[in-house]
């Protein structure tokens, strides 16, 4: 009871480093495009705003400003923090209640940093904000390396499909070649990862259309997925995923149907429905292998000539 107490706690810390970590990260991003937006338009032609108007970009740059600086030293201190619990207990951060959630952070801050829209974080003296970009890079690309070994975060980063693209990874590791971000056996280690998530893209892929149309009733209503772990909520009677409820949990206590008070300890495990899932995927599965058998052996030769 402890040990389970003790989990409940680490993964509600896990959940709250991670949403100060989002939030801090997206709040000096939007300062920086602010600053980048409103430092261009102050060096148009003097013409182009009158005088009102560039007062008020000039005050609103300063604002700009003043709000980057504060939150960029809360951003080095929060990534510096998430490098080293990543390091130090990279099994607590696959856990399927907050795996997801980690890799689509990573992800969307990875496409800032190195995507098509990165131009808009480069402002000038961005030194004086605690603005080092290539740092932040590094420091970012460690959070992955630290978990480059897990199948459950590789699965995670390919199923986020808002911001993981492979060409931020090789963007990434042609950024930190140039500027020597990282070791040779890193940059190797990185590459590798790049190789094993886009694997693990390919195969949810693949998965997918062996399943073909999954019945509805089959799937967690909140993420439209097949469920691996069933469980029925006592009071809406809905069943959906167990990581799903989990997840759900760590920011709502009460039940995502009829907003009662709600425990993880207090579902039942859809034993039924398991089942059902379970003969799903074999008939799914056993077609597969009947069609790959078919295929290797061709069709039967007509002797009757």
């Amino acid at each position: 009871m402890v040990r389970r107490l003790n989990l409940d706690f680490f993964v509600r810390f896990v959940n709250l480093l991670l949403n100060d970590v989002t939030f801090v990260l997206d709040e000096s991003f939007t300062a920086f495009k602010q600053i980048h937006d409103l430092a261009k338009e102050l060096h148009s032609p003097p013409e182009s705003l009158d005088a009102n108007a560039r007062q008020e970009k000039e005050e609103a740059l300063s604002a700009a400003q003043s709000k980057a600086k504060g939150y960029m030293q809360l951003t080095n201190e929060t990534v510096a923090m998430l490098k080293l619990f990543t390091e130090a207990l990279e099994d607590s951060f696959t856990m399927p209640e907050i795996v997801q959630r980690l890799a689509d952070m990573l992800d969307y801050n990875l496409d800032a940093l190195v995507g098509p829209k990165s131009s808009n974080l480069k402002v000038e003296n961005g030194e004086e904000y605690g603005w080092r970009p290539k740092q932040m890079l590094a420091e970012i690309v460690d959070v992955y390396l630290n978990l480059k070994d897990k199948t459950a975060f590789h699965r995670a980063v390919a199923r986020d499909g808002r911001s993981y693209k492979p060409s931020n990874f090789t963007k990434a590791m042609t950024i930190m070649q140039r500027y020597a971000l990282k070791s040779p056996e890193q940059l190797q280690e990185w590459e590798k990862l790049g190789n094993l998530i886009q694997a693990a893209k390919e195969a949810d892929e693949q998965e997918e259309q062996d399943y073909g149309d999954i019945p509805d009733e089959l799937c967690d209503p909140l993420m439209a997925t097949l469920m691996e772990d069933p469980v029925i909520l006592p009071r809406s009677r809905v069943t959906l995923d167990r990581s799903t409820l989990r997840s759900h949990l760590l920011s709502d206590p009460n039940d995502p149907f009829n907003r009662t008070p709600l425990k993880i300890e207090d579902v039942i495990p859809d034993v039924e429905m398991k089942a059902r899932i379970e003969a799903f995927k074999a008939e799914k599965r056993g077609k597969k292998i009947g069609e790959a058998s078919a295929a290797v052996e061709g069709e039967p030769m007509d002797t009757s000539a």
